[in-house]
């Protein structure tokens, strides 16, 4: 009986493989400009293509996996994912948007294996967690222009990173970010102002009058 079932683990292998290439390929048709990695994983329903919204120049590396669920019996709350121009996804990145919004500004990059989720499941005790609805109270991810996601972050429901903002590796975030900061740890806190050019010049120039 295990020899017999081979052939039709193949042909199942196989469709699934047909498939996430035709649903690729649609998206490239519609936004000629992507580049995307013959071995990324994009999911959504095959008459939504609306549930993209990708700018110029957008770019997936090898080996990620993006999950974009317009509707679902979890949540009343719809699904998109909004990637402006020219932002990156880094090899290994895991986008979840189900029941919420994640968009990511003009130029900013998700680096390798992190994790976007755009929500999650309630919690109640002795109930099977991941058969309940989930949460509308904290949802979506927003990622502003010019952000670094650091490799191998998190971040959760309700995140928002402002622009010009720096996650570094290995962060959790919850919560909010303001713009032109680093922040790093589990859970994520304010390192330092990010510094701008003007101050970096004057800082060289103090240090070699010194």
């Amino acid at each position: 009986m295990a020899l017999l079932s081979i052939p039709f683990t193949l042909l199942a292998d196989a469709k699934l493989r047909a498939a996430r290439s035709i649903l690729r390929l649609r998206l490239r048709v519609r936004h000629p400009s992507l580049r995307c990695d013959p071995t990324a994983i994009l999911d959504y329903p095959f008459g939504r293509l609306d549930a993209f919204s990708l700018g110029v120049g957008v770019r997936i590396m090898p080996f990620c996996e993006i999950v974009v669920i317009p509707s679902s019996r979890f949540s009343a709350t719809e699904g998109r994912l909004v990637l402006g121009d020219d932002v990156v996804i880094a090899a290994g990145a895991n986008i979840r948007a189900a029941g919420g919004v994640i968009r990511i500004g003009n130029g900013s990059g998700v680096g390798q294996y992190s994790v976007l989720v755009a929500a999650n499941h309630q919690l109640v005790l002795g109930e099977p967690y991941f058969k309940l609805p989930w949460d509308e109270d904290k949802t979506g991810v927003e990622i502003g222009a010019n952000v670094w996601i650091g490799a191998h972050c998190v971040l959760l429901p309700g995140t928002r990173v402002g622009d010009h903002s720096v996650v570094a590796a290995g962060s959790v975030v919850n919560g909010a970010i303001p713009a032109g900061e680093l922040w790093g740890g589990v859970p994520a806190r304010r390192l330092k102002a990010i510094p701008t050019r003007e101050s970096l010049e004057r800082a060289l120039g103090a240090a070699q009058t010194s």
